[in-house]
């Protein structure tokens, strides 16, 4: 392959959102994972807010542990 080319391919590789855009996208996503949890167990469930607290909470830790992973290996 072209030594030009290589460099353009690595080059455009790194263009793109930076580190800290990208982790308050994945939090942002993971804590609406979250608050879609907690609601949904809260108020059609009708389970007690601790419950819901904690599952939402797991949900949340869940979410932002798989988007950080498969970022990493799309990557």
């Amino acid at each position: 392959m072209d030594p030009d080319q290589d460099l353009l391919d690595r080059l455009d590789g790194q263009e793109g959102p930076g580190a800290f855009s990208i982790i308050m996208l994945a939090g942002a996503l993971a804590a609406l994972a979250g608050l879609v949890a907690y609601f949904t167990l809260k108020m059609e469930l009708r389970l007690s807010a601790e419950i819901s607290m904690d599952a939402a909470m797991l949900v949340f830790i869940g979410s932002a542990v798989l988007l950080a992973i498969s970022h990493f290996r799309l990557r």
